[in-house]
């Protein structure tokens, strides 16, 4: 018995926009991002980095159209930059900028494409009928900086002094520009919705507040998580600095002898975090080659007592697991997937580093779970918004699809029952396939980054200590003979996967 589609013209558009939504969606649509990756994390976190980087390469291999490769998907950028920071973790610096520079060309075809284009209304169609994955990953603004840092990093590992030096050069302004093209993403954003919102009237009207959200007894753990992330927002440095790329920047600065540049760069971050002790140094450092006279509220923090701009070693602390999405319930009433930020304790609580028998202790740098609370607390609106609009327009097509077939007069009333039960058992299966949030982030980054410095050892020797509360580690390090300055970067995202560089700098 056959009854082709186009005699129900309701069923046949909704069916045709499912199958535009399914192309245009990532492999995140059915199974979220967070759980895909399980199996990759619990292998790193472990220690097994073969494993881990096996299963970022899988996904990462040529597509066909036999395979679920994600190259040419909406979650392609997404692993590109967990393949850019694995592969720099276990030391392969060219591989990782590979990797770096493709994500690096996918943001800026995203952020080059028009506000309204073809491709933009498709995937817009696609997450309204599906959910929020169909929707390419952008990148978080924690994610775009983050690639700067890494890449400048990077090519000091390669040995590429020059490109490192330029990259680094690069980074304040790719921070503003960061925080530019936050603001032009916010617009454009804006205007999707209130497009959406125009074809959708009925359920616009439906939207409601996070307050009334949050004051449904069945969204309690949704009420906790938003505190929480407010809480760790309030740890980020507003308009979405990164202290590390700026530090970088001004570092920079000194090497060249621009004192006056790096001095701006050191009062952003004083202004940032005005108590930080390790930017309050820097920045009374840079004051005083600067030539300029320091504030009466700095006036008993003194100078570094060594160069920075040589014969000096920089540590590097990248201090456990970043901030996630899980999956978690949301009520209002319909019960949807809703994204959950979810935050991980450090495994040590900072680095004493050993050179020519002195001790140095790391201090804060930066703090990345604030960045993306930050972050994620602005977008939030826009993403409940989304979420609810796109589970009542799924909603709508399900009832309408069924109430036009229950109302057929003229239609066979085996062929009827038929075609009833499967809208109604293919919508549900649908319906819950497709409830999945967007989890998607880049999960291989740290916690924080913490930061010591000391003058170059004469005997190019030093002792890593990571200190947590059930003891310590130590690392013994011997630096290249011909080093006359050095970054070393310690990597530890978790107690049993710890990896360090020595990035070694020979023009001073």
């Amino acid at each position: 018995m056959r009854f082709p589609l186009p005699a129900f013209p309701l069923a046949r558009k909704v069916f045709a926009a499912l199958a535009a939504g399914c192309i245009l969606a990532g492999c995140s649509s059915v199974v979220n991002s967070h759980t895909q990756k399980e199996d990759m994390m619990a292998d790193y976190l472990s220690g097994d980095n073969e494993s881990a980087l096996d299963e970022v390469e899988y996904k990462l291999r040529e597509p066909a159209w036999y395979n679920s490769s994600v190259v040419n998907t909406g979650d392609e950028l997404m692993w590109r930059l967990e393949a850019g920071s694995m592969n720099f973790h276990v030391g392969n610096f060219g591989e990782s900028l590979k990797h770096l520079r493709i994500a690096e060309e996918l943001i800026n075809q995203y952020d080059e494409r028009a506000s309204v284009s073809l491709r933009d209304i498709g995937a817009e169609a696609g997450a309204a009928l599906t959910n929020l994955n169909a929707l390419p990953y952008r990148g978080f603004c924690r994610d775009r900086i983050a690639l700067a840092v890494f890449k400048a990093l990077a090519y000091l590992g390669t040995g590429d002094e020059e490109a490192f030096h330029a990259q680094v050069r690069r980074l304040r302004n790719e921070q503003k520009k960061v925080q530019d093209d936050y603001s032009k993403f916010f617009e454009q954003e804006e205007e999707r919705l209130a497009a959406e919102k125009a074809r959708n009237p009925e359920a616009a009207e439906r939207v409601g507040s996070i307050a009334q959200l949050t004051g449904d007894s069945r969204n309690a753990a949704f009420a906790n998580n938003l505190s929480t992330i407010k809480k760790v927002a309030n740890k980020g440095y507003g308009n979405f600095l990164n202290p590390a790329a700026i530090f970088l920047s001004g570092l920079a600065s000194v090497r060249d002898g621009n004192y006056e540049n790096a001095r701006i760069d050191f009062q952003h971050l004083v202004e940032a975090m005005p108590n930080n002790p390790l930017f309050r140094q820097y920045y009374v450092t840079a004051l005083q080659n600067s030539g300029r006279d320091i504030p009466e509220n700095l006036a008993d923090v003194p100078p570094f007592d060594f160069p920075l701009d040589e014969n000096c070693v920089f540590v590097i602390f990248a201090n456990g697991r970043g901030a996630a999405f899980e999956q978690s319930s949301l009520y209002f009433p319909i019960m949807v997937a809703w994204p959950s930020c979810v935050f991980y304790n450090a495994p040590y609580q900072r680095l004493e580093a050993e050179a020519d028998g002195k001790r140095f202790s790391s201090l804060a740098l930066a703090n990345m779970d604030g960045i993306i609370a930050q972050e994620f607390d602005e977008l939030l609106p826009g993403i409940i918004t989304r979420i609810v609009m796109g589970t009542l327009i799924k909603e709508a097509a399900y009832y309408g699809g069924i109430t036009a077939i229950a109302l057929q007069k003229d239609m066979d009333p085996t062929v009827q029952a038929v075609a009833l039960g499967a809208v109604i058992v293919g919508g549900a299966v649908y319906r819950a396939a497709m409830n999945t949030a967007d989890t998607r982030s880049w999960e291989t980054l740290p916690k924080e980054f913490q930061l010591t410095q000391f003058p170059m050892p004469r005997n190019k020797q030093v002792t890593i200590k990571l200190v947590g509360a059930a003891g310590g580690s130590n690392y013994a390090l011997q630096l290249p003979a011909d080093s006359r300055s050095a970054i070393i970067y310690v990597d530890a995202p978790s107690d049993r996967n710890v990896a360090i560089h020595v990035l070694p700098i020979k023009s001073k």
